[in-house]
């Protein structure tokens, strides 16, 4: 049995303010690209990385006590949360 994944998510609007040249630029490069501006502006957000926010439980709390039971050698440090969520779907689906 194989199940496709969808996620889908709503589009929401966004005006921007930017010099004469940036807009006549993305549009060319949205137009030899063969997508929309809007798809342009996409791409480009999700090319930059954001810093890795360290998390540390409250002392005391249940996700401090589970944590504290995870040996050390098991611990991730520089993880990528998307792929392993996409990775532990993909085991459990089979697909």
């Amino acid at each position: 049995m194989r199940i496709k994944l969808y996620f889908l998510m709503s589009k929401q609007t966004l005006n921007l303010s930017v010099e004469k040249h940036i807009k006549e630029r993305a549009k060319r490069i949205a137009k030899e690209r063969g997508i929309s501006v809007s798809k342009l502006f996409e791409e480009a957000v999700e090319q930059v990385e954001e810093p890795i926010e360290e998390y540390t439980p409250k002392p005391g709390s249940a996700a401090e006590r589970i944590y504290n039971a995870i040996p050390e050698s098991e611990k991730l440090d520089n993880y990528d949360y998307k792929k392993l969520k996409i990775d532990a779907l993909k085991d459990k689906y089979d697909l």
